[in-house]
């Protein structure tokens, strides 16, 4: 009988052992970042082409650059850019706030700053642990910027429409 009850100690802590290397695991594995990027600019490709929320670029797209990136349960970051002529980019801006699932109210403010800042892409790096100086517009970038309506940024998208330029810039966090 003592037998019995040593082997089924053993089989216990085994078992919580077990469990204990596996949520171990699962939590170190849950935050790691999980990033899809292109490598490089590139021309239109499938794989960008499933970045955006619309899945569709204009034809005249070039330049394209893109990465998706989540961490954790809840982390997840979608960003975007590529240039093409004006009236491409701005169609494609209300494009992508059509194809988003929850239908914000589009608001645009012509003669805007980027809202890409060194802060954000530096905030990128820290959170995703990805390089994205290729987001930040050069110092003459004017343009229109397409926003949610309400005010809400976290799952909505951030349009830049460089028009001194040419570019367009998509970020969506959450």
């Amino acid at each position: 009988m003592e037998t019995l009850w040593r082997w089924f100690f053993r089989c216990v802590i085994g078992i919580g052992v077990l469990f204990a290397a596996f949520s171990v695991l699962l939590v170190i594995g849950m935050n790691r970042p999980h990033v899809t990027q292109s490598d490089g600019y590139a021309d239109v490709t499938p794989d960008a082409v499933a970045a955006t929320l619309s899945e569709s670029l204009p034809k005249t797209a070039t330049e394209v650059r893109y990465c998706r990136a989540s961490v954790g349960m809840g982390g997840r970051l979608l960003i975007y850019r590529f240039s093409a002529p004006d009236a491409d980019l701005h169609a494609h801006a209300q494009a992508e706030f059509a194809a988003h699932w929850d239908k914000p109210k589009l608001k645009t403010i012509p003669g805007s700053t980027s809202p890409i800042t060194d802060h954000e892409v530096k905030l990128y790096k820290s959170g995703f642990g990805i390089d994205a100086d290729w987001m930040l517009p050069p110092s003459n970038a004017v343009g229109t910027l397409y926003e949610s309506a309400d005010g809400q940024f976290s799952h909505r998208p951030t349009i830049f429409v460089d028009d001194a330029n040419g570019v367009l810039y998509f970020q969506m966090t959450d």
